[in-house]
């Protein structure tokens, strides 16, 4: 029996549609509900994502509201994920790949603007890593983000885990990092060489400060000059002005409302939760 005309069409269109979300990166601005919750998803390709989720609130643990939403830059993003390295044992390499800290300072950043005070940002991002003989495995790093007290913290599910052909999640499903206890480990986070360093509340929780620098600042060289007086080292030819720290806090009263009405627009919130975030956003002025 042969399909109707516009029936065609329609399948055409969604298949047009489907090939165009890939091309571009993925799926991006959507919700879904899981157990009960809202989850929002900032960006996902197969098994990689960045979403919004309620906090984890382990039982009698108590949590305090993150400092949501949250403005850190892309630059200082990229900057404090460079700057983790991991050892098993005397071998050492970035956690992160140029790939990986590409995607996730940037969607990361869109993820911390959006979230509330009761939302963490949970990841999930996969890249080649060497595992032997210089032989690259596809692998899997997850975590959860969230802001508190001036601390940017990252708590670790699963650290450069391989990933399989074919392997079905619903029957080992990937730990996403929680506030109750972690496991052990024998992947060890060390602190990137001639970097910023982190705070470590537990081997697989690390906190960095928000506000912070971007790069490594060039240390000034002093040029020496001999005269009829001897030597002298007060020629002092400074290096390059260090860079403002990243900023840090809530972000501009203009880019929030924009981010707002993008969310209503998206139908990712109702209009009611839109009139009582932008009478909240107003009264700072």
């Amino acid at each position: 029996m042969e399909m109707p005309e516009n029936r065609r069409h329609e399948r055409t269109a969604r298949w047009i549609f489907t090939a165009l979300m890939i091309l571009v990166g993925g799926v991006s601005g959507c919700a879904t509900v899981q157990n009960g919750m809202t989850v929002k998803t900032v960006w996902q390709v197969r098994e990689q994502y960045v979403k919004i989720e309620r906090q984890d609130r382990p039982t009698g643990l108590a949590v305090a509201v993150n400092a949501h939403p949250a403005e850190i830059s892309t630059e200082r993003l990229r900057y404090l994920l460079e700057s983790i390295d991991v050892r098993l044992n005397d071998k050492v390499e970035s956690l992160f790949n140029e790939d990986e800290v590409g995607v996730m300072s940037n969607k990361i950043h869109e993820g911390l603007a959006l979230a509330g005070p009761d939302e963490d940002v949970t990841f999930a991002v996969v890249g080649h890593h060497a595992v032997l003989f210089g032989l690259k495995q596809r692998m899997i790093t997850t975590g959860r983000l969230f802001c508190q007290g001036g601390q940017l913290n990252i708590i670790f599910g699963e650290i450069l885990r391989e990933v399989k052909d074919n392997e079905d999640l619903r029957l080992n499903p990937y730990r996403i990092g929680s506030r109750s206890a972690g496991e052990h480990r024998e992947l060890q986070l060390i602190v990137k060489q001639g970097r910023e360093a982190f705070t470590m509340k537990r081997p697989d929780w690390v906190m960095f400060p928000i506000a912070g620098p971007v790069s490594t600042v060039p240390v000034p060289t002093v040029t020496e000059k001999k005269g009829a007086a001897g030597v002298k080292n007060d020629d002092v030819q400074p290096g390059p002005p260090a860079e403002k720290p990243a900023a840090a806090g809530r972000g501009s009263i203009e880019a929030r409302l924009k981010v707002l009405n993008d969310l209503r627009d998206k139908k990712l919130i109702t209009e009611e939760e839109y009139r009582a975030k932008r009478r909240e956003i107003l009264d700072e002025l």
